[in-house]
């Protein structure tokens, strides 16, 4: 069966940088690549054929493709993290930096990520192009399946959107819940526009419901008291 655009699959990938990997879903890849991240998500990811969800060239390049074979693209650097832009290079005031930079340090500077280039006087070349941008990527990917049921397309539409696994109901047929995790605004600062963009894909995977609710729970605290945190050894002792 061949993939076609608007299609939810499950998708494994690495990208690489001459040979060197900078992206993937598989966590031994990550580790012997030494991009391994303790809190990352690993495994296949569920993504929506053509909706823009990857790079562009790797977005494309899915449809037509079958399910089970692997296979690799070369995607040019207009179609992977753009071209380098020297419109992206500024030149920066050592005044706006907290403490003096070292060169190739990645610093923010009014919500920005660049890199220290260079120094010219009392100034910073800072380069706020894509660490990769104007560079060809590889790919090498494999479309281990199509998604069919509802919320198991939105549940990873939230995980592509922020990262984590949130629990999708639909037995509703009027509404969808979401069960959010407790202060996911304080991990999420984007989280207002992230919840409206997860409740627009609710509603196109489920065209017949009419609202979406997010459910978020604060478990009551743990605490113990002194008593209770000794222990039994050191009560029998006294």
């Amino acid at each position: 069966m061949a993939i076609e655009n608007g299609t939810y699959i499950k998708l494994s990938y690495t990208g690489s940088v001459n040979g060197v990997p900078f992206d993937t879903t598989d966590a031994e890849v990550a580790k012997t690549a030494g991009i391994f991240r303790e809190n990352a998500m690993y495994g296949p990811s569920v993504v929506k054929v053509g909706a823009g969800h990857l790079l562009s060239g790797v977005d494309e390049d899915l449809a037509g493709k079958e399910i089970g074979k692997e296979y690799t693209l070369v995607v040019p650097a207009e179609k992977a993290f753009g071209e380098h832009k020297k419109e992206e290079m500024k030149a920066v005031d050592k005044k706006a930096f907290e403490k003096k930079p070292e060169l190739f340090e990645r610093v923010k500077l009014e919500g920005r990520d660049g890199v220290v280039v260079n120094k010219v006087g009392s100034r910073y070349i800072v380069d706020f192009n894509h660490p990769l941008a104007g560079q060809d990527v590889s790919y090498v990917y494999t479309i281990e399946g199509v998604v069919e049921e509802g919320t198991e397309k939105l549940a990873g539409m939230i995980k592509l959107l922020t990262g984590r696994d949130m629990k999708v109901n639909a037995e509703d047929k009027t509404f969808v819940s979401i069960e959010i995790p407790a202060m996911m605004a304080m991990y999420n600062q984007n989280w207002l526009m992230t919840q409206y963009m997860v409740s627009q894909e609710a509603f196109l995977v489920f065209p017949e419901i009419e609202n979406v609710k997010f459910i978020e729970s604060f478990p009551r605290p743990n605490y113990k008291t002194e008593e209770e945190s000794t222990p039994a050894e050191e009560q029998a002792a006294e």
